[in-house]
């Protein structure tokens, strides 16, 4: 499958990868993302290419001969009609383009005409600007909440921080991505005077707001301890909601959580 995206994409291409010297590509182009040493990316070229010889879904974005993005999805038990995003990624020098919306979405059509119904996969509930793009852009839904979700991790993007992640189901022939919701309803989590996670009380309305930093990543660069108090804050916050039924159901303009109660059964 291949798709070429519109002028506003600079003449990206995206298609499934199909030489080894692609997949050592789209290997050192991960290891750059996440800050690896080049020998030791988040996923290798031998299992890429072991991927793609056993049909999974290996997606690369191309400029021109250059692999700029990546997305890699494995099918779910024998019979599932599911797939499994493992990983999505852009070059730092191509971000902002719009690419990443198109790995996503040539993985949707990938995933479509091989029979799948769903696409899940996580991400860190800190990190705004994916909160915007899955839950608000591409309209998957959150279907839970898991402390501590991998092992430790060393890269540069998770080095020294919990794993916490939310996990998020695609329904890929109908998709309802979201505006970003209005602010409406008390806020659970925000930001004191000197930018600390401030944690309110536990109020029952039927819609709550948990604001997230802007870029919790550069905080975690130059203030290690100072992101570490706000995952622990997100923590309690989302922990405690998902107990008592809120779901996150989008991000405000403001960069709140919309956490919305669902009704019982």
């Amino acid at each position: 499958m291949t798709i070429k995206t519109g002028p506003s994409l600079a003449g990206v291409t995206v298609r499934e990868l199909h030489t080894t010297e692609e997949c050592v590509a789209a290997e050192l182009l991960l290891a750059g993302v996440w800050g690896t040493p080049p020998h030791a990316p988040p996923i290798p070229a031998d299992l890429l290419t072991s991927l793609l010889h056993s049909g999974g879904c290996v997606l690369g974005a191309f400029a021109g001969e250059a692999v700029v993005g990546l997305t890699v999805g494995v099918a779910g038990a024998p019979g599932s009609d599911s797939l499994y995003s493992m990983v999505a990624a852009v070059a730092a020098t191509h971000a902002g383009r719009g690419i990443g919306l198109a790995l996503k979405q040539t993985q949707r059509l990938w995933a479509l005409e091989r029979g799948a119904a769903t696409m899940v996969w996580t991400f860190d509930p800190l990190v705004r600007r994916n909160a915007h793009f899955n839950l608000n852009r591409l309209g998957a839904r959150v279907t839970d909440y898991r402390k501590d979700f991998y092992p430790p991790m060393n890269d540069l993007v998770n080095r020294a921080d919990h794993t916490d992640r939310l996990v998020v189901t695609w329904h890929l022939a109908d998709p309802a991505p979201l505006a970003p919701p209005e602010d409406s309803g008390p806020r659970v989590l925000d930001q004191d005077a000197q930018g600390e996670p401030l944690v309110t009380g536990a109020p029952a309305d039927p819609v709550l707001l948990a604001w997230v930093p802007p870029d919790i990543e550069t905080m975690r660069r130059e203030d290690p301890a100072k992101a570490r108090r706000w995952r622990l804050a997100s923590r309690t916050v989302l922990a405690r909601g998902w107990t008592a039924g809120y779901r996150p159901a989008g991000i405000t303009a403001e960069g709140c959580y919309l956490l919305r109660q669902e009704q019982a059964a």
